[in-house]
């Protein structure tokens, strides 16, 4: 099949008088447009003008001679739509506010809102957390937000025309993003994946020619080089088998009915299509940018093509407004931009004290539930061993056979099943799959192959393929589109085979999924659980072995968990899962096959509760995962041999920790060790005994009052994991 792109400059456009004769608008909706770019070009005029004042603070990336592309865009959409932004997005974000304004007073709300929030102030629409390049209306303008990374907003687009989809919603996602995004590997695995899963998404190119100082497809200035071997980016679509149009970015009518036509096919066929508008930003790629990689001759070429004089031009031209009415919208919209300066200018910055708030979903389990499941892990205590000791005594010919028998009774005498780690983390995502619809699975091979260490099998066979996404291996996309769905209101579950390729995921971790609630003001949402696996113990080497918990710990707005046993496997995932917070969940490759008692009921694990699952007096063992295994094991050797009675913590989830049961714990014991196959060097040891030692009882102690000795921390060395079973 082969493909072409549709250059609509090519074709003798319709006048507004067509268009209007036609229903297709409205001649109220033309002079609205004209409006809105005259708001924009205004606003960011004045920003510029109060950056070098200093009253904004920061990089501000401006939009001036770029209003058409926004503007004609969300004309063409409905309300409940999606859209995404970057970091040149205020554009973006005074359109699609205009787009939701029902009466004159709101449109002047919402200028001010944009225009305190690049001051930094608490009536800001993020209350000073996002600022220029995060400045969105998440919660009433269906903006997923605007992001500081190029490339970084494409992925969730993805995620959130998924989730759409995936609702039967009828809604379209338009994803706005640069020239500069397109040379990206997020662009690459964005695109592909939108258009493998057939999804909703129209993806607009605002090709205004330079990646900050770089052409993209050439300049004649001396010194500066290419950043593509092409000049048409819509080119590239058809390696997606994805249609395609290059419009006239300085022309909103020629944008809106580009996009108009796209979102018809979107709405209809879940069908992506990507638009390049041609278009030029008046000033440099910030306010300290001298431009000096362009020529005064192109500056002006582009100049004479402003928005503002093409739309003029046309309603004039065709009789439909005099140069004085045209006049009285332009001044309308200079005193709207005026007076959200006033205000912005007039209002409060944000409260020093209120620096912590809304980074997470606050996240509380009932006493009674708390206390309920320490009392069932103490009854699974009990049945693993009974387990182990039905199978050490057992005269059964095979070890499998006595694993039978052992379960068997297990089942009889504590009503629960005997169930491996692997079988543990699919049975926990099938019963929240039935529990809620909004939850899916998707990622590397989750669907027929039932996931690298089996951790999904049987589930494609019960929810389809609907529900059960293999795609392709593209991390960041898996991890972007995951913070996209959550954000649409839908609990993804993600896999990332391996936590090492976390490591090309981080950016849509951290800065959009983990940032995204703070940044936006408290006002997202972003209910998904990034499932992966780490360690050593399968001799394969550095980029497949490594524990990199603690990288995640750092992060502001992310939970860690990491279960030890198929009880703690089971239940932590599942309220993983029902967290309204983004989740990292990390299994040990080397435990997938570690059997043990799990309860048949449906329960959950409270996140930020450890277990105590050796109690002691002499010392406190602080582990977690496989590691929590082996301190079981020494415990029981000190135990035994030596006449130490250590009392073993499985902190089960490292952020949050729980910090008050270590600290009682070292109260009573006087010693702490940590042990962690992770890192040494700023591990998570190192977090636990830091916390531990500035931990206040709320009497006038604290932890380091209580320590007999110096804590001590068991983790890998400094070096790479290396393959050889015999240096691990």
């Amino acid at each position: 099949m082969s493909f072409s792109v549709e250059d609509t400059r090519k074709k003798t456009a319709p006048t507004v008088k067509e268009l209007i004769r036609a229903g297709t608008v409205t001649l109220a909706d033309v002079k609205d447009w004209l409006r809105t770019i005259y708001e924009i070009r205004f606003f960011e005029e004045k920003v510029y003008d109060l950056l070098g004042q200093n009253i904004i603070k920061g990089a501000s990336h401006l939009y001036a001679g770029q209003e058409a592309v926004a503007t004609g865009a969300v004309a063409a959409i409905e309300r409940g739509d999606v859209i995404g932004s970057t970091h040149r997005g205020h554009g973006h974000c005074g359109a699609i506010g205009n787009k939701y304004c029902d009466c004159e007073e709101d449109r002047q709300n919402h200028w001010n809102a944009m225009m305190a929030e690049l001051m930094g102030k608490e009536t800001g629409y993020c209350k000073g957390r996002g600022g220029s390049m995060h400045i969105a209306e998440v919660e009433k303008q269906n903006n997923l937000g605007s992001t500081g990374i190029v490339g970084g907003n494409q992925p969730p687009a993805v995620g959130a025309a998924l989730a759409e989809k995936f609702k039967k919603s009828g809604k379209v996602v338009i994803s706005f993003f640069g020239d500069g995004s397109c040379n990206t590997g997020t662009f690459h695995e964005s695109m592909n994946m939108a258009a493998t899963l057939k999804v909703p998404l129209v993806a607009i190119i605002e090709n205004n020619l330079y990646g900050m100082s770089v052409p993209f497809s050439g300049s004649p200035v001396e010194g500066t080089r290419r950043a593509s071997s092409i000049e048409d980016i819509a080119v590239r679509a058809a390696a997606y088998r994805a249609p395609a149009m290059i419009v006239d970015g300085m022309d909103v009518l020629a944008v809106y009915l580009a996009v108009k036509k796209a979102v018809e096919q979107a709405r209809k066929e879940n069908q992506m299509t990507m638009i390049e508008c041609k278009t030029y930003r008046w000033y440099g790629h910030s306010r300290s940018d001298p431009r000096e990689y362009r020529t005064k001759d192109e500056e002006k070429a582009w100049h004479d093509r402003d928005p503002i004089t093409v739309l003029r031009n046309k309603l004039v031209s065709e009789g439909h407004c005099t140069e004085q009415e045209l006049d009285q919208i332009r001044d309308k919209a200079f005193a709207t931009i005026e007076a959200a300066t006033r205000f912005a200018l007039n209002s409060p910055l944000p409260n020093p004290a209120d620096v912590d708030k809304d980074v997470y979903v606050p996240e509380s389990y009932p006493a009674q539930v708390v206390e309920s499941e320490k009392a069932r892990a103490e009854k699974v205590r009990e049945a693993t061993t009974a387990f182990q000791k039905l199978v050490a005594s057992s005269t059964a010919k095979t070890k499998k056979e006595a694993a039978e028998q052992a379960k068997a009774q297990i089942k009889s005498q504590f009503g629960m099943d005997v169930l491996n780690i692997a079988q543990a983390v699919s049975l926990a995502q099938a019963e929240e799959m039935r529990r809620d619809p909004r939850v899916f699975v998707f990622g590397e091979d989750v669907g027929l192959y039932g996931g690298a260490y089996a951790a999904t099998r049987g589930l494609l066979a019960e929810f389809g393929k609907e529900r059960i996404i293999d795609t392709a291996i593209s991390e960041a996309a898996i991890a972007g589109a995951a913070v996209g769905a959550a954000l649409r209101g839908m609990r993804p579950v993600a896999e990332i085979m391996y936590v090492d390729f976390v490591t090309i995921a981080m950016d849509q971790l951290v800065h959009v999924g983990a940032y995204n609630r703070y940044m936006f003001g408290g006002k997202a949402k972003v209910p998904m659980v990034l499932r992966t696996e780490g360690g050593v113990g399968r001799c394969i080497a550095a980029h497949h072995s490594e524990s990199l918990e603690a990288w995640l710990m750092h992060v502001p707005g992310l939970y860690v968990v990491m279960p030890s046993t198929p009880y703690d496997a089971k239940g932590l995932l599942k309220a993983a899962i029902r967290s309204d917070n983004p989740v990292v969940f990390i299994e040990h490759k080397a435990t997938y096959g570690q059997t043990g008692p799990v309860p048949t009921d449906d329960y959950i694990i409270p996140l930020g509760v450890a277990d105590i699952k050796r109690p002691g007096n002499d010392a406190t063992i602080v582990s977690y995962c496989r590691m929590a295994m082996r301190a079981l094991d020494a415990a029981k050797i000190l135990a035994e041999e030596h006449g130490i009675d250590a009392e073993v913590i499985d902190v089960r989830t490292l952020k949050p920790l729980d910090i008050k049961t270590i600290a009682e714990s070292v109260r009573k014991t006087g010693r702490l060790i940590t042990v962690s196959e992770g890192f040494c060097w700023c591990g998570a040891g190192r977090e636990i005994a830091g916390q531990y030692m500035a931990y206040d009882f709320g009497d006038g102690s604290h932890g380091f009052d209580y320590l007999d000795c110096r804590p001590i921390n068991l983790a890998a060395r400094d070096v790479p994991p290396p393959m050889s079973e015999k240096l691990m």
